[in-house]
């Protein structure tokens, strides 16, 4: 077995742990549920997310008081959930769309300061921005406060009930893989807590910015149709998908960039590669059974290589087929973020595709090929 190489830089760089932005009780939950295992080398990340949260403590508790009757007199907002694999385009995507400001969204600051993003904005926001990387290390797109970002983290903020806890203890993903993701084996009480966490979040963005449709993007909803439409019946679902050979690949590459940022513990390499092939079969396996769940109109389907090739004309297509708002007072402002990312290049891995990967992934992966339209 070989060990995921962290560098030096990684033990030392400890402000970029999103749990800075949790409570008190779901970090003390998160470590008991891990038996408190963070090796040595995390333990200057541990202690300073403990003091963030013992820091922050006061204000958190000052906005839950202040807004938590609005929030639950607050109507749930009309979700619009972009899904579709880790590496599938999902993130260019969501910054597009993300430009119409009639749709909420929820930000790379609120996903790290659920608690306390109305009235903490103002004394936080900058703190966030100060420790933000200028571009996402997995694919050099820009990272920024104020653009739009995976709620998931937002939802380990406010609970245990999020997959990304895997990340953060990545020794024990399988555990967070099958309970928060499938929902293998979970009551239906806990299937219910993490419906109104998700809720919780949604009302709470919708009481902020005075909007009913909110643009969401988070690509562990995949595998998650059933539970989505259990809770947002109405919800709206944009899929998007890309080969799955350069999806392997670019899974890895964000593995590599994330987990010595997150992670409090090491892990393997051949357990993260085995991990990769299981998490695309388990969450495409439930994609492919229940989305025939999802209304009539509620659900389009794309292709990454489409869509990069022609964005203007993919994104106007989703407006129309699903009726989502009006694409003419948006297209400038799309046209705007097009034309500033007209020479940006995503990473090429033709050079690392090989025969023996290939043979792997197809292995792993042959029913995708074919559900999505790909060759082997």
């Amino acid at each position: 077995m070989t060990r995921l190489k962290f560098n030096k830089e990684d033990y030392l760089d400890i402000t970029k742990q999103p749990l800075a932005g949790t409570s008190l009780a779901n970090w003390i939950k998160l470590l008991i549920e891990n038996h408190f295992d963070i090796d040595w080398q995390f333990w200057p990340k541990a202690i300073y997310v403990t003091f963030m949260i013992l820091a922050l403590s006061p204000l958190r508790i000052y906005e839950k008081i202040k807004f938590e009757k609005e929030i639950r007199k607050t109507q749930t907002p009309l979700p619009i959930f972009i899904i579709g694999h880790f590496r599938s385009g999902t993130t260019f995507l969501h910054y597009l769309m993300g430009q119409d400001r009639n749709l909420a969204k929820v930000s790379t600051f609120e996903t790290m300061s659920p608690w306390m993003f109305i009235e903490g904005e103002k004394f936080l926001k900058n703190f966030v921005k100060k420790r933000l990387p200028e571009k996402r290390p997995m694919d050099d797109l820009e990272m920024e406060a104020d653009l739009p970002y995976e709620e998931e983290y937002a939802i380990g903020n406010l609970s245990p009930y999020s997959f990304y806890h895997g990340w953060y203890f990545a020794r024990n993903i399988y555990h967070y893989y099958r309970k928060y993701v499938l929902f293998n084996g979970v009551s239906d009480s806990l299937k219910e807590k993490w419906k109104r966490t998700y809720t919780y979040l949604l009302k709470k963005i919708a009481l902020k910015y005075k909007r009913n449709k909110v643009l969401l993007k988070s690509p562990v909803n995949t595998g998650r149709i059933r539970l989505l439409l259990e809770a947002f019946p109405n919800a709206k679902f944009i899929h998007i998908c890309r080969n799955p050979y350069e999806v392997y690949l670019s899974t890895w590459r964000l593995y590599k960039a994330i987990l010595p940022i997150f992670s409090f513990q090491h892990v393997e390499v051949e357990d993260i590669d085995r991990f990769i092939l299981d998490f695309y079969k388990g969450i495409y396996r439930n994609y492919f059974t229940d989305k025939r769940l999802i209304p009539e109109g509620n659900l389009i389907e794309i292709r990454y290589e489409e869509f990069v090739r022609k964005p203007i004309e993919t994104v106007k297509d989703i407006y129309e087929r699903l009726g989502i708002g009006d694409f003419k007072k948006a297209e400038p402002s799309f046209r705007k973020y097009v034309k500033a990312h007209e020479g940006y290049k995503p990473h090429n891995y033709k050079g690392e595709l090989n025969e023996e990967i290939k043979e792997k992934v197809y292995r792993e992966w042959g029913f995708a090929f074919e559900k999505l339209g790909y060759s082997k």
